[in-house]
This record gives structure tokens, C-alpha cells and sequence, in this order.
């Protein structure tokens, strides 16, 4: 027995095939690179074979491309286009994989489907059958076989798996099919090999209950944003974000004797060292560095061990008179925490927080975590992102205009016309300013 793997180069397109006509019919499809695309609640994908290793019999040489696309039709017969399977001598057995999008989810499905273009026997003649891997009991599942196809004429064959389809992905995000056949009296071909995801339609959204004498911005609300340096309080504008720690009390009290919003600045997802409270932190909660000196992600599942410093933050910025509070690293999930976050551990998380901050009546802002705006725009008050123009990925904050809610952002580069005349024409508020967050800014409105 032997095998052969046939590797895609993605950026080339080309494949390294062996010499001859014949390839192991175990063939590999391989793409050595995981797709970035992501797949959420309510949508579907369609994942083409990435690789193919023949265990027993062989494969014509066409190549994997072959499998992706289904190219016959009728009595069509264009060789290039589809793949040969010939048992020869044994029985054939053929490993077939697949790899979904990266963070599909939390691997929570709906259902998975397979498709094959298939020509060859009947199964009164020979048959040919299809097997999934359940990842969960490590065993191959019987999918269907060719009973449904005409004697060597192209039939679209479906099959789907039964019982909890989020068996039959592996925490990588892949699948694996075995195409085989006990007997060894004629060959078959395959057009092309498909399995798709579908998962779940999100959860209704039940919109939270909020004190309508909590800090509520609409778009067009004027800001300054300042976490570092002496605070300049002489700005005309309706909200200062400051730092919960650091902001002296004198300056909250003269900005709030003018009527202006406070909004006090702490990170909720990651721990920094030179905090008052940094030794409430268990040890067993510190992740990865986040990328700034002294600071690390932490483990937002430990809901137990963070709660009392997280309340206890939330507490100081009602007794410092602030408005709202704007809680930084919220996305742990989408970086390398050290941790196995999940999207949903997410959510649970910053809607925890929401809630906290709302019983306290404080105004809250969800900070960039941008492929969760939809879910949690109805439990945060406005928004605040990053360097959306640079990414350009503003559109993503629109559920909370569209909502009635501010959307304030800075750009730390860039050129300050076409900065505001994208924001300014998706009615965000954006500030221009230094990566320390002192005191210059610009303002595009």
C-alpha cells in the first residue's frame, strides 16, 4: 500500500504532480493555508476539498482542481475536468478533507451537507459509498452511496448527516470524507466534491431594559478623548473621556459643573500592572501579552475571579461622578489571549458588563470589537473604534447610527480630508489625534 499527497500552491496555482499517468487514488486536496474569512450565525458556506490520499487503488492525474468545480453535464466526457477512480485489483478506498473559515462560530451548526457530481455504476452493479468522520467517537459514519445514480450518467448526489452535525468538524475547522468501494469491477468518476455549513439563525435579541436618565449620545455629539498629560479642561464640547484612574476628581467636578458628560476610561479585558487594584487579579487569569509593556489579556470566562474587580471599577466611577464608563479590550476573543475564547464567551462577557454598568446607572460604550456589533448594540449606549478609516471598516459601526447612538473614533495617521469626509458621510463622530491620547485633536466636524 502506498500513498501520494498533491499540495495547491495558493498564490501561484500551480500543482507538483509525480511523473506518469496514474496518481494513488488516495489523492490529498491540500491547501496549505487556512482561509481568514469568517462564518457567522445565520449563514452558510460551501467548502471545497482541500486534499485527497488514496489508501487503496489509484487516481487519474487530472489534479485536485479537478474535484472543486462541477464542470459535467448530461453525456459530457471532458477528461481534464473530472476525476477517475480505479480499484484495480482491491477495493478502493479514498480520504477526501475539508477546512472551514477560521472561528466559524464556536463550531456551532445547524446541519452539513455533502454534494458529489458522481458517474459510473449502478449499484446493482457495483457500489460506491460515502463515509464522514463523527470527530467525537473518532469512527467513520456511513453518509449514502450511489443508489440514487443512473448507470454511468452525471447525478448529482446529496447527503446529509444526522444527529449533531457539530460532530464532524474538528476543533481546526475541517472535515473528512471517505469515498470507497468493496468490489473491484469498474472504475467511477467524480466531478466535484462539496460539503456545506449551515449554522443556526442568532438568537432573537431581546432588547435591554435602560434608565432613560442614563447618558444616551446621538450622532453629532462633540468629544474629547484624553487619557494622558494634564487635562485640558477648556474645550467646547459635550463629552471628555478620561481615565478612571488617573483623572483627578477636581478636574471631573469642573466639567461636570459645566454640563459636560464625563466618560471614564479602564480596560475590562486586559490586566496593567501599575493599577491600584492590579493585585486583585488571581494569577490563574493573566493571559498573553496584549502588545503594551505591563499589560495581559485575561481570562473573561473567569467571570467568579473578575466580577469583584470589575464591580469594584465600576463602583469608583459612580463615586468619581462619572457618566459612563468606556471599557477597553473587549475583543480578547479575535487576538491570542492565551486563552480559548470563543465569540460567544464574548458576548457573555461585555453583556455582563453592559448590564453591571446600566444597574449602576452608568452610560456604557462598546470599545472597537467590531464582528460583534450587531449582537451588542443593544445593550451599549454608543460606540467607540479605532482606526476604522485606516482598516476601512466604518460601515461595520452603522447598526449604532442607524440605532440613533454616537459612534465616536480616532485615526492616529492618515490624511485628515479623506478621514473626515469618510466618517463625516457615514454621520460618525472622528477625532484626529496622537497615538498617547494627550491633548492635541482635530475634529471632522
Amino acid at each position: 500500500m502506498h500513498s501520494t499527497t498533491l499540495f495547491l500552491n495558493r498564490l501561484s496555482g500551480s500543482f507538483q504532480l509525480p511523473q506518469g499517468k496514474l496518481l494513488p487514488a488516495a489523492l490529498l486536496l491540500s491547501c496549505n493555508c487556512l482561509t481568514s474569512s469568517l462564518l457567522y450565525a445565520g449563514e452558510s458556506t460551501t467548502l471545497p476539498p482541500i486534499k485527497l490520499t488514496t489508501a487503496q487503488g489509484e487516481a487519474s492525474a487530472q489534479g485536485v482542481e479537478a474535484l472543486v468545480t462541477k464542470d459535467e453535464q448530461a453525456g459530457s466526457d471532458d477528461w481534464l475536468d473530472y476525476v477517475e477512480f480505479y480499484p484495480g485489483t482491491k477495493a478502493l478506498v479514498s480520504i477526501i478533507d475539508f477546512e472551514a473559515p477560521i472561528n466559524f462560530t464556536n463550531k456551532t451548526l445547524e446541519s452539513l451537507t455533502v454534494n458529489a457530481h458522481y458517474r459510473g455504476p449502478a449499484k446493482n452493479e457495483q457500489r460506491w459509498q460515502w463515509h464522514i468522520r463523527n470527530y467525537s467517537t473518532d469512527r467513520w459514519v456511513n453518509l449514502g452511496d450511489n443508489a440514487k445514480a443512473a448507470d454511468w450518467e452525471w447525478t448529482s448526489l446529496t447527503y446529509s448527516v444526522s444527529g449533531d452535525a457539530t460532530d464532524y468538524v474538528n476543533t481546526l475547522g475541517r472535515s473528512q470524507l471517505r469515498y470507497s468501494s468493496p468490489a473491484s469491477l469498474d472504475n467511477s468518476n467524480l466531478d466535484s466534491v462539496s460539503i456545506e455549513l449551515n449554522l443556526p439563525d442568532p438568537a432573537p435579541i431581546k432588547a435591554p431594559t435602560v434608565d432613560g436618565n442614563i447618558w444616551s449620545p446621538s450622532p453629532g455629539t462633540s468629544w474629547q478623548w484624553q487619557l494622558t498629560g494634564s487635562i485640558d479642561t477648556t474645550l467646547d464640547v459635550q463629552m471628555y473621556d478620561v481615565d478612571l484612574f488617573d483623572a483627578p476628581q477636581s478636574v471631573i467636578d469642573s466639567l461636570k459643573t459645566r454640563n459636560v458628560a464625563v466618560i471614564c476610561y479602564f480596560s475590562a479585558g486586559s490586566y496593567e500592572n501599575w493599577r491600584t487594584d492590579a493585585s486583585a487579579f488571581p494569577a490563574s487569569v493573566l493571559g498573553s501579552n496584549n502588545g503594551w509593556v505591563g499589560e495581559k489579556w485575561l481570562d473573561i470566562r473567569a467571570l467568579d475571579e473578575l466580577a469583584p474587580v470589575m464591580l469594584a471599577r465600576l463602583d469608583l466611577a459612580v463615586s468619581k461622578g462619572c457618566d459612563g464608563v468606556e471599557p477597553d479590550n473587549v475583543d480578547g476573543y479575535a487576538n491570542q489571549s492565551g486563552f480559548t475564547l470563543t465569540a460567544q464567551d464574548q458576548l457573555d462577557f461585555n453583556i455582563w458588563l453592559a448590564q453591571a454598568a446600566h444597574d449602576r446607572g452608568l452610560s456604557i460604550g462598546l470599545k472597537n470589537d467590531l464582528d460583534q456589533v450587531v449582537q451588542l448594540e443593544p445593550w451599549f449606549d454608543w460606540a467607540l473604534n479605532e482606526q476604522c478609516v485606516q482598516y476601512d471598516e466604518c460601515e461595520m459601526l452603522l447598526p449604532f447610527v442607524d440605532a440613533g447612538k454616537a459612534v465616536f473614533g480616532v485615526e492616529y495617521s492618515g490624511n485628515a480630508g479623506q478621514v473626515c469626509s469618510t466618517t463625516n458621510a457615514l454621520n460618525l463622530d472622528w477625532l484626529i489625534k496622537t497615538l498617547d491620547l494627550g491633548v492635541p485633536r482635530q475634529s471632522c466636524r
